[in-house]
């Protein structure tokens, strides 16, 4: 009967201390049932590292001042979180960390965003990872290609410093070529010559619309421009047409010379290109390059143009463009200057306001080095969501004219009214080089709200 009371003393004494130890323990550390670790667009802090309780222990989510070893996934106390994370880049990429979809991180130059949970898979590798085309730090510089100097010296044809209107007019609008005022402009760009894989084109869609449009730009001291490309022909990106017809030097070639023949054959004063668009990633880069120098040296020969049409560069947020440096110094030297397609941005707001023009313009003059002469920023005369041409909308809402959004066929649409347009054409003329517009034929008829005259009134 001894012997079995001591027993259970023991067992009391025993069951007390494991207890009275495990309160303790809970008091001062507080164990975590889960831990995650989050980025955040801003980067990590001292907040990235959560401990989560279950309701039967508390509500509260604390900070933990404790890190997890990549390699062996046990916690420690020292260092701080803070200090770990400082040695990384804000945001980037940590193959311990678990993100939630909408977590955007920086990984390898870019970043990305999560679509959904997940831990341990690479942003561009994984599906989870949506690639949001933006560049993290400086602009990233293509493999193989020869990213020289930007050359700011004067253009060969002083001219070229005065202020830029330039207006794409569309193949397919023959019947409108009659409203444009071409004494507002200063180049006129007949879009498009389409590429075909094998580094030939097609034939020239309504070639006495390109006639006439040239003959009335000349009687007004304006130049015109083949535009080759654009997004797609007949519902069918001509990227992967592009990368084709440059697969190699000799189809290089082959290509610059059908392209400046078109140019001769129909009297254009050069060729503006609108290959959309090439890409840091890939052979894209390289290519497009040797394109554009051997374009450039065939046309500059004749004394003609070679003007390119470039992406935003920035995002309506403020980021870079990662692709925007796949055009590449080499390229902003080859051309004679660059038409900004500074719209398209998003739907809503951000598809073209004017503190996003003031972006884009600021990337390429300042971040990338761009004389201001070669910098022609870009402005729409349609809408979003609804790609309702600016003259379209006007006809059903008089008052449009004055405003930058309105309700048309049951949607709010975006576009630029005439006082926005105005004042990024004011910006254009004290910052940069001129102003372009897609598209002529997408203005109003009606002279006093007319998008175009608004740009000659404030240009000139």
């Amino acid at each position: 009967m001894k012997l079995k009371n001591n027993f259970f003393y023991a067992l009391g004494g025993f069951v007390f201390g494991v207890l009275l130890t495990a309160a303790v323990c809970m008091c001062f550390f507080k164990t975590p049932n889960t831990v995650a670790v989050i980025g955040t667009e801003t980067g990590m802090t001292t907040t990235s590292v959560t401990s989560v309780y279950s309701a039967e222990q508390t509500s509260e989510t604390e900070t933990l001042e404790s890190v997890v070893s990549e390699e062996s996934g046990v916690y420690s106390e020292t260092p701080s979180v803070t200090e770990v994370f400082a040695e990384l880049p804000s945001g980037t990429w940590d193959s311990t960390a678990v993100y939630n979809g909408g977590d955007t991180v920086s990984y390898q130059g870019r970043k990305y965003k999560a679509k959904w949970w997940t831990q341990g898979e690479k942003p561009g590798s994984s599906d989870v990872w949506e690639d949001l085309m933006i560049a993290d730090g400086e602009p990233v510089q293509p493999a193989d290609v020869n990213n020289t100097p930007i050359d700011a010296s004067e253009p060969r044809d002083t001219e070229l410093t005065d202020f830029k209107v330039v207006g794409y007019y569309p193949s397919w609008e023959p019947d409108k070529l009659h409203t444009v005022d071409f004494g507002v402009l200063t180049h006129v760009c007949y879009a498009f010559a389409i590429p075909t894989a094998d580094g030939g084109l097609r034939d020239l869609e309504n070639p006495d619309t390109a006639a006439e449009l040239i003959h009335s730009a000349h009687e007004n001291g304006a130049k015109v421009l083949l535009s080759i490309g654009g997004w797609s022909y007949n519902d069918t990106p001509l990227e992967g047409v592009f990368m084709e017809a440059t697969a190699d030097s000799e189809k290089i070639g082959k290509f610059a010379e059908n392209i400046v023949a078109m140019c001769d054959k129909y009297g254009f004063d050069g060729v503006d290109m609108d290959w959309e668009h090439p890409r840091v990633d890939g052979t894209s880069a390289k290519q497009y390059e040797e394109l554009m120098t051997v374009l450039s040296e065939k046309l500059h020969a004749e004394d003609k143009l070679l003007t390119a049409a470039v992406l935003s560069g920035m995002t309506a947020d403020g980021n870079v463009y990662y692709d925007a440096a796949a055009h590449t110094n080499s390229v902003l030297n080859a051309v004679d200057f660059i038409n900004i397609m500074a719209y398209d941005g998003g739907d809503g707001e951000r598809h073209s306001q004017y503190e996003f023009a003031v972006n884009c313009g600021t990337y390429w003059k300042e971040t990338r080095g761009l004389p201001q002469h070669k910098v022609v920023l870009g402005v729409p005369f349609y809408a979003r969501p609804s790609w309702a041409d600016y003259g379209t909308i006007l006809a059903e809402v008089p008052d449009a004219w004055s405003r930058d959004s309105v309700s048309y066929n049951g949607m709010e649409v975006y576009y630029n009214g005439v006082d926005t347009i105005k004042k990024k054409t004011k910006y254009a003329k004290e910052n940069l080089g001129g102003i372009m517009i897609w598209e002529l034929s997408q203005d109003t008829s009606d002279t006093d709200k007319s998008l175009l005259k608004a740009i000659g009134d404030a240009a000139f």
